[in-house]
């Protein structure tokens, strides 16, 4: 098809794929949430033409940009419809924005840096028919620059609420070509059904970063709901590192993500396992300089504490599932650059405490 003033360059990752795309999805509006994003764009918008995807059913969120995004999106891509936020409170709010815009039952959510196959939306689209417990499709997401090499894959949340990714950089073929459903997903890339998940709410913009696409997917499996990630469906991420301003949010948004979601019987019995790991988690800052951040985040929490019982009460209206059918172990996710080579050597030590005590609670007093 061609479209108006669509830029014609792919990136390498998904440049030459577009020959083979089938029909786009009627039925599927694309929201992208983008800050100074004027970069990134062409190549994102350039792969969902090459997908079929018709100018009408894209939306750009535009979060408080000043790279000149808003004008050039209204000269070459005038029929993209565009959102503009004036206030940069991270990129909750306009995930919300593009999800309430979406005329379409369907919804695929996606950062201005990330690029997608050609089938890759129109494959999650389809698997909902297949499974009418369905209610987020997730691609495999690789690395632009490496695109044979995966950054997020069957990822879940662990009990003490950290990351597991057991894909992480490691090749894309090894993967596999089974389709499973998945504890949670990151926001990069996802299509959400919208009937489905209008009873769970939207992102909690409180968290401004960090857990925001882990506790808007977790709420998901706890309604009842799968997440289901195809293998052959990509999406190519400009990965970068981040940077150490972050920590106030990880820190903050874990705490109140387990006091909202999680239940009192759990909490009460994966205390002492937490003890151990915020003391720890707190000694590495402290010793990397960032004590005071951690004071912050411990504030920060606090302010939130009011509407916990609000919170809380909401989780319960659609819960589904208890914690041990979703909540997993694993490997966790460090950064080497603040754990230190010592305590990356006793990774794995503590991650077999961590298992055991948790398969352990799972088979006595934990119910599934």
């Amino acid at each position: 098809m061609n479209v108006r003033g669509g830029p014609a360059e792919l990136t390498s990752s998904s440049a030459g794929l577009h020959s083979d795309a089938t029909p786009f999805p009627a039925d599927v509006d694309v929201a992208i949430v983008s800050h100074n994003g004027r970069e990134t764009l062409p190549a994102t918008l350039a792969s969902l033409t090459g997908a079929g995807c018709p100018q009408h059913q894209i939306i750009v969120v535009d979060v408080a940009s000043t790279d000149g995004t808003l004008p050039w999106l209204e000269k070459d891509w005038p029929e993209v419809h565009r959102i503009r936020l004036n206030e940069n409170l991270g990129p909750s709010p306009g995930r919300n924005a593009g999800m309430a815009a979406a005329g379409r039952r369907y919804v695929f959510l996606m950062d201005a840096d990330v690029t997608v196959a050609p089938n890759t939306i129109a494959m999650l689209r389809a698997s909902f028919e297949a499974d009418p417990t369905i209610a987020i499709g997730s691609p495999v997401v690789v690395h632009a620059t490496r695109p044979d090499t995966i950054q997020y894959a069957g990822t879940c949340l662990h009990f003490i609420c950290e990351a597991v990714n057991p894909w992480l950089d490691r090749p894309l073929r090894d993967r596999g070509v089974e389709a499973q459903d998945i504890g949670v997903a990151s926001t990069c890339a996802l299509l959400i059904d919208r009937a489905k998940l209008q009873a769970i709410g939207t992102f909690d913009e409180r968290y401004f970063i960090g857990k925001e696409d882990g506790d808007f997917t977790h709420r998901a499996k706890l309604a009842g709901f799968k997440i289901w990630e195809i293998p052959q469906c990509l999406a190519y991420h400009r990965s970068r590192p981040r940077g150490s301003w972050l920590f106030y949010f990880q820190i903050r948004n874990r705490w109140h993500f387990m006091l909202k979601a999680y239940e009192v019987r759990t909490l009460l019995f994966i205390l002492p396992v937490l003890a151990i790991h915020e003391t720890l988690q707190a000694i590495v800052l402290v010793g990397k300089g960032h004590g005071r951040t951690y004071l912050k985040a411990v504030a920060g929490l606090i302010r939130m504490l009011p509407d916990l019982p609000a919170d809380r009460a909401a989780i319960k209206r659609t819960r589904r599932l208890h914690d041990a059918s979703v909540l997993c172990t694993g490997p966790l996710v460090a950064r080497e650059d603040v754990a230190g080579g010592v305590l990356l050597k006793a990774k794995a030590a503590y991650e077999s405490f961590l298992s055991g005590y948790w398969w352990l609670l799972t088979r006595t007093v934990l119910p599934r």
